[in-house]
Formats: C-alpha cells, structure tokens, sequence
C-alpha cells in the first residue's frame, strides 16, 4: 500500500456481538496503531456453514451460466441464439469488472453493527434472487439481459466476499485444505444445478426462481454465525469515488507475485468460460440431442464429475500444504485440463464426452483448490485484503466479458454450427495459464 492511500484506523470487535471472534483476542496487524483479530483456528462447524452457503450461491450463480441461459435464449431467439447468448452473458461480465472491485474496497471501510461483509451479502443476495425471478418471467431477450445483469451481479458479489471473508481470519495453516473442499463444492454446486434445471427445463419461472431461493436459503446459516465483527464505532480515513477507482490498480512491478498469479488465472478462466458457452449447442450438434437429453447427459457425466473435481480439489488442497507448494501443482492442472479438451473436441460418442469431462474435473478440482490458496498466500497488503481479494476476483470476472465474443468468433471459423475449435483454444490457454505461475518467487 501506498502512502498515499488511506489507513483504517483502530478496528475492535464489538464485544458480545453475535459476529465477534471466539477468543476475542487482538493483534498488531499494521501501521497507525490498526488491530486486528487473532486468526484462531476455524472449527468444523463454522467451516459446514460456510461451505454451505459457497455451495448454494455456487447453484444459483453458474447454471444459468451453462446451462439455463442457453435453454432460455433458445427458446426466445432460435434463429439468432448464437449471436444472443454471447451478448446476455457479456453484458452482466462487463458490469462486474466496474462493480466487483468498488463493493470490495468499501466493504474495507464498511461502518456497521453488522460487520464489514454481511450488508454487502445480504444485498447480494437479494438481488440474485430479484434477476433471476425477472429472468424466468420474462417476455423477451431485453428482459433477460437485465435480470441476469442484476442477477449476476448480486451472486457474486456475495460469493465473493465469502473469499475475502477467508483472507480476513483464516489462518494460513488452514488455507490448502480450506480451499481444496472449497473448490470441490464450486464444481458439485454448479453440477447440481443443472440437474436440476434439467428437471425444470419444461417451467421457465422455476427453473430460475429455485436456484435463487436456495441461494437465499443455503446462506442464511452462515450469515448468522459469520466472524464479522461490528464496525460501527470504527474510524476510516476519507475516500472519494476517484479514490475507490484509483485502489483498483495496483503496481505489478512493485508486486510481481501478485500480478503473475492474477495472468495466470485469467487465462484459466478465459479458457473455462470459453469452453462452457456454446456446451449446450455443441451436445445438440453433435449428438444430435435435445434439450432434456442434453441435461440428461450432463447430469451423468456431472456425476462422475463431482467425484473427479473432490477427488482433485481435496487431493490438492491436503497435497499443496503437505509439500508446501503451489506452482508446480497449477501446471499440472493446465496439462490435465488441456488434454481433456482435446477429448472434448474429438468427442463423437456420449461415452468419450463424459470421459472427457471427468478429466476436466479433475484438472479444475487441482486448479479451484490451489489457485485460490495461492491468491491468499500472495496478498501484497495483509490489512486490506478486501481490495487485493477484489483486484484478484477481477481475473475471474474479466474473462466472462471476453470469453463469449472470442468463443463466438472462434466457433464461425468453421460457419455455423461448429465449435470444436473452440475447445483447441482452450487448450493452449490452460498451458499457458500453468506456465505463467512459474515466474512466482515468493510461494514454492
């Protein structure tokens, strides 16, 4: 941090407040006589709750992304799907890259009995619900823009401050294993989702309405018990809107490490993002299936995905801490999940396809677990890790505004209708996203 930039001043738990740290105890954390809690160690229980609500926002947030949208855009725009699907899934990306990062930043400086996080959750999540209600009620395209655009942006604004929530207080010895049964149920709950959307492909309101309301509903525990200490009576420094926007740069020369985990994971998810957009047309051109066959196939092949993606995350996250490295893990990740879209590509067979997705759970279960304890392990300012945590889901949300375009101007290489080559840029995207990690000089 700059000396520019502003310093929180004294921060203290509210004592006795529902959000307050077990032990209460606090620490020296940074300069101007700031304190902050002790990371003590996160029990079972809490853990439960919060993947609980990591799960049902995860539900809520990425099937519509590959699934549900795609079933809704077809049916409002047949003629013209292609084209539409990429425009509703950009507009919402490109939003989020302005609003992920502001909500981040004054959620640092958030003065409330509620904490820094829970109020930014809480509207996250009402207005997840709010766009997905508009979604499964609406007459046409425009109407679906704007509810997956309010939809969107409430989902992961709150999924989001869940992760910052984990670099406020967990301790470092918990990051791998943390991460990796957190990557895991990022894969189960997007899997399950379209499961169940594949049961409500035939009700447009449900099939948007239940995802939201479990998003809602799974969060409510973790809400209630979430180390979130009050902050009313805390002081902060002034910031202006120029100020807020001026905190989402940062200097990578300064923070080197920082900035080649932040490329290395914008080319993961360009290529993650890339490979789900036309996911759906792809099955029905060619398998030759429709839609009920499609959610049919990917709930099977989801099935066996979700045991490849724990097997993967769980695997990693315990491996990561036990031999103290990141980067070389990453990589694998990129190799595996390189090779599975080569399948995918040459996938003619119900058989091959799931096959190939299994492999792709796996290479992903790898890359969800470590990459996010590697995003914490090189956090340049400890004290703020709203914004560095805001900056860093910014490689996450960049790639859903650039992958549709690029997916659909790859897929028209071929004309119409075909999207295999789609899946070889990929490909080579998830080896260089392996590769970038290795210039990291500060975490193994």
């Amino acid at each position: 941090m700059s000396s520019s930039e502003p310093t929180p001043a004294t921060l203290r738990p509210a004592p006795g407040t529902a959000g307050a740290f077990a032990d209460d105890q606090l620490i020296p954390a940074g300069p101007k006589g700031f304190l902050a809690p002790k990371r003590a160690r996160w029990t079972s229980g809490y853990l439960a709750v919060l993947f609980l609500a990591q799960f049902a926002m995860g539900l809520a947030q990425l099937a519509p992304s590959v699934y549900s949208l795609a079933v809704r855009v077809q049916d409002l725009a047949p003629a013209n799907k292609d084209s539409v699907l990429a425009v509703v899934l950009t507009i919402p990306a490109i939003a989020i890259i302005i609003v992920n990062p502001i909500v981040g930043i004054l959620s640092d400086r958030t003065r409330s009995r509620l904490g820094r996080r829970r109020p930014w959750m809480i509207a996250g999540l009402t207005g997840g619900l709010l766009g997905l209600i508009l979604i499964g009620t609406a007459p046409g395209i425009p109407m679906v823009v704007v509810g997956w655009t309010i939809g969107y942006l409430g989902l992961t604004v709150a999924s989001s401050l869940v992760i910052t929530h984990l670099g406020d207080a967990l301790p470092a010895a918990q990051r791998g294993r943390v991460s990796g049964i957190n990557g895991a149920i990022a894969q189960i709950g997007p899997i399950v989702g379209v499961m169940l959307s594949g049961a409500l492909v035939h009700f447009s309101f449900l099939l948007f309405f239940v995802p939201g309301l479990i998003a809602v509903a799974g969060s409510i525990a973790f809400l209630i018990r979430m180390k979130d200490p009050s902050t009313r009576g805390a002081q902060f420094g002034r910031v202006s809107v120029l100020g807020v926007f001026a905190q989402v740069v940062f200097n990578p020369k300064k923070h080197k490490d920082f900035a080649w985990v932040w490329i290395s994971k914008a080319a993961f998810f360009v290529g993650l993002y890339m490979s789900t957009v036309y996911g759906v047309y792809f099955l029905g051109q060619r398998l030759h299936l429709n839609a009920s066959a499609i959610a049919g196939l990917i709930a099977l092949s989801s099935m066996l995905g979700i045991a490849m993606a724990m097997l993967g995350a769980l695997g990693s996250g315990y491996l990561t801490d036990r031999i103290r490295r990141r980067r070389v893990l990453i990589l694998i990740a990129g190799v595996v999940m390189a090779g599975a879209m080569i399948m995918t590509m040459f996938s003619y067979s119900a058989p091959m396809y799931v096959a190939a997705t299994a492999i792709s759970s796996l290479g992903v279960g790898v890359f969800g677990a470590v990459d996010q304890a590697l995003a914490l392990d090189v956090i340049p300012d400890q004290h703020s890790p709203g914004r560095f945590l805001a900056i860093n889901g910014l490689a996450n949300e960049i790639p859903k505004a650039i992958a549709p375009g690029a997916a659909a101007l790859i897929a028209s290489i071929g004309g119409a209708g075909h999207y295999e080559f789609i899946y070889l840029a990929t490909a080579v995207l998830f080896i260089v996203g392996g590769l970038l990690v290795l210039p990291v000089r500060g975490v193994r």
